[in-house]
């Protein structure tokens, strides 16, 4: 069954929301500047970046709370359970194996996942007008960021998909400079913008569309892409993915 409809959630609550409040507030010129160099490479002018770059991540921080709900399945899962059998007035405990149909929810977090693949759609948009020949080692680094990090995520029950937080954004700035460097060098300058697009594309790919098919297998009412919000690994590999691959570029 295929439905759209909008849950509004806060992604932590209680003391994990004091500190997600308190984290966003450090992190919030972090993130300005990292988007706003970004911004920068590709021709835009000051004070345009800096204002972009907070309106965006403003806006992220606040529509962490809105899941966009764009597909529904039922799975089957078999679980363990017992029946009880009376022989000669003795009752025995057998184990059995019964079946449930469960329904998953399958979501886009707007701050976490929406807007950062909007954005990144955008630069890349911006990049084949101004820099043509990035198109090609653009769509290398992501497809390779992609099988890089699905290798090194994993599905946990009850959790959801797990990546080491700091692989990611490295993979991407790393991966985005050497691609760059190999088939574009003359453009070498503007790989922080190629890192997020490969960053925040690389990772959606390969530790959440690619592992899909895992996480509905494991039946959860919801998984949702993106649902941490702007600490969520798409978001945040896209910012750190900016901030590496600017201190690789200037080596």
């Amino acid at each position: 069954m295929r439905t759209v409809r909008v849950l509004i959630y806060w992604p932590f609550t209680r003391t994990r929301g004091i500190m997600y409040v308190l984290l966003s507030a450090i992190t919030i010129p972090v993130y300005m500047f990292n988007l706003a160099t970004a911004l920068s490479l590709i021709g835009l002018q000051q004070p345009y970046p800096m204002v972009i770059g907070l309106l965006i991540t403003v806006v992220s921080l606040a529509m962490s709370a809105i899941h966009v709900v764009v597909y529904e399945t039922k799975t089957t899962v078999y679980v363990p359970s017992f029946t009880y059998l009376t022989f000669f007035g003795m009752t025995f405990k057998i184990p059995t194996i019964s079946t449930q149909s469960r329904r998953t929810m399958i979501s886009l977090n707007v701050g976490g996942a929406l807007i950062p693949v909007a954005v990144s759609m955008a630069l890349a948009y911006m990049l084949y007008v101004n820099y043509p020949r990035l198109i090609i080692p653009m769509v290398a680094s992501v497809a390779l960021t992609a099988v890089m990090v699905n290798r090194v995520s994993r599905v946990v029950p009850a959790i959801g998909i797990v990546t080491p937080a700091i692989v990611p954004p490295i993979l991407a700035a790393f991966i985005s400079y050497m691609t760059v460097a190999f088939t574009a060098n003359p453009y070498i300058f503007v790989t922080p913008v190629v890192a997020y697009i490969t960053g925040v594309l690389g990772t959606l790919i390969g530790a959440d569309l690619l592992n899909l098919r895992k996480v509905i297998g494991i039946a959860p009412v919801i998984a949702d892409i993106g649902g941490a919000g702007t600490f969520d690994g798409i978001f945040f590999t896209g910012i750190l993915a900016v901030f590496y691959a600017s201190l690789v570029s200037t080596l």
